[in-house]
């Protein structure tokens, strides 16, 4: 079974909300390959259209919201960046974790899919509950599992890269110097941020690696 993994949260939020919030991103009205569409970015061959960029900025923009920050504060964190941004590095480590040979498993997928709150009654994952959402979506099972599949991609290769982290001198010096009962917590706060920092900084050096079109003024 794949687990939720500390590493992800740089680009994603829990591991279920990703995975209903961006399959419905990705996979909602309308064609992806329509000429007409207009595209906020291109990754080698894969686009982000400017329909699924808006929906994933709105999506973001309410989780936001429900926790209680202004419109102002939004504003100035530059979320239209910080959305595009994690759109286009989810497509960027998933590139990369199939150039690399990563593979999910059917019993990965069925895995991931059955833990989902979502698709649960009475804490048992129901298939007809689970085909009753995707049809209220307007999805189809074959286009949502592949959107569960390319997370779990993106998450299995962020932890291939978090792992490769070590704490510097300064870090472990301050370990060693804590109380017993203490260490454990931050030793997790520290890994986790270096992991983070380890994830990105291989994000944006294999993005010089690949083709990027980026058109900005979309969405200014």
């Amino acid at each position: 079974m794949i687990h939720g993994n500390k590493f992800f949260t740089v680009f994603l939020l829990s591991a279920i909300t990703i995975m209903i919030t961006v399959a419905f991103v990705f996979w909602g009205i309308g064609p992806a390959d329509n000429p007409t569409v207009s595209y906020v970015a291109q990754i080698e061959d894969e686009k982000i259209t400017l329909d699924q960029f808006w929906r994933a900025y709105d999506n973001e923009y309410k989780r936001l919201r429900n926790q209680d920050q202004s419109p102002e504060d939004i504003e100035k964190i530059g979320l239209e960046d910080r959305v595009l941004a994690t759109l286009v590095n989810r497509i960027v480590l998933r590139i990369a974790a199939q150039e690399t040979g990563i593979r999910v498993t059917e019993k990965e997928l069925q895995n991931e899919i059955m833990k989902t709150e979502y698709f649960q009654r009475d804490g048992v994952f129901d298939q007809n509950v689970y085909e009753r959402a995707l049809k209220l979506n307007r999805l189809s099972t074959r286009e949502f599992e592949s959107s569960v599949r390319s997370d779990i991609l993106i998450s299995k290769m962020s932890n291939l890269i978090g792992e490769t982290a070590e704490l510097s001198a300064d870090e472990l010096k301050i370990l060693d110097s804590m109380q017993e009962e203490n260490k454990d917590q931050l030793r997790a706060i520290f890994r986790s941020s270096k992991s983070n920092q380890t994830v990105q900084a291989y994000i944006e050096s294999i993005k010089r690696q690949m083709d990027i079109k980026i058109n900005r003024d979309l969405i200014s």
